[in-house]
């Protein structure tokens, strides 16, 4: 007959099965596979709409620059005028070159835009003699502007893969309107005099791959230029226009 101190070393004797220990584990891995999964999609959440913000503060930042100096276009203290958009005639759809010149380029090569303007300091802040005279231009996905009061150009804004510009004509000569019935490229505009307005489109990027998850497949339509991609990398990209009245 099993005394009551038999039953106790018994029971204290027993432990869990080879079975009980595998479902156990089966369903420890199964939850943590769960928070795994939960883990990354935060993640991958989290760098698309950090990824998407940045991108958007950088193609506004750009914008607001490109909005304040193209339209102070002409402005001067002095009877005289400053023809401004001249000299975005030869500069429109072109790259730099080495040395003093330029080169044209046609398709989707980003355009560049050079403005003059009274002023004592060009768009990074540099000292002038009284006239300023800014480039934009595109170079390695930034937004550069190389002023007259430095030879070294700096960096306005990051992310932006592509600039383009059409060239707001009034060639109907409404005098009650005085606004731009065309857009041009700057090799079609007739009459200088008659431009009133700079339309821009920026194809701007996330400075950072958001993963693996999404691939830039799409095809991005910037004015009038041929489309550009897909691009087929990890890369967020977004168009943004703006028109820029010259009203000087």
């Amino acid at each position: 007959m099993m005394n009551i101190t038999d039953t106790y070393q018994t029971h204290r004797q027993q432990g869990f099965s080879l079975i009980e220990l595998m479902i156990a584990m089966t369903i420890s891995l199964i939850l943590m596979a769960g928070v795994g999964q939960i883990y990354l999609g935060t993640k991958a959440s989290y760098n698309l709409q950090n990824g998407l913000s940045r991108l958007q503060e950088n193609a506004r930042f750009a914008l607001d620059i490109l909005s304040h100096n193209i339209g102070q276009s002409g402005y001067t203290t002095n009877l005289g005028s400053i023809d401004a958009i001249n000299s975005a005639n030869t500069l429109e759809n072109q790259s730099e070159n080495t040395g003093l010149g330029f080169t044209q380029l046609t398709g989707t090569a980003s355009d560049i835009i050079e403005i003059n303007y009274d002023s004592t300091t060009d768009c990074l802040g540099n000292a002038t003699a009284g006239t300023a005279t800014d480039r934009y231009y595109i170079n390695n996905s930034t937004l550069m502007c190389l002023g007259n009061g430095s030879v070294t150009p700096g960096v306005l804004a990051e992310g932006i893969d592509n600039m383009q510009l059409l060239y707001g004509e009034d060639t109907d000569n409404d005098e009650d309107t005085d606004i731009a019935n065309v857009f041009v490229n700057a090799g079609n505009v007739t009459n200088w005099d008659n431009v009133k307005s700079v339309s821009v489109a920026l194809l701007v990027s996330t400075t950072e791959s958001i993963g693996t998850a999404s691939t830039d497949t799409n095809t991005h339509i910037l004015l009038n230029t041929p489309p550009i991609g897909p691009l087929n990398d990890n890369m967020l990209r977004r168009v943004f226009n703006t028109t820029i009245l010259v009203r000087n």
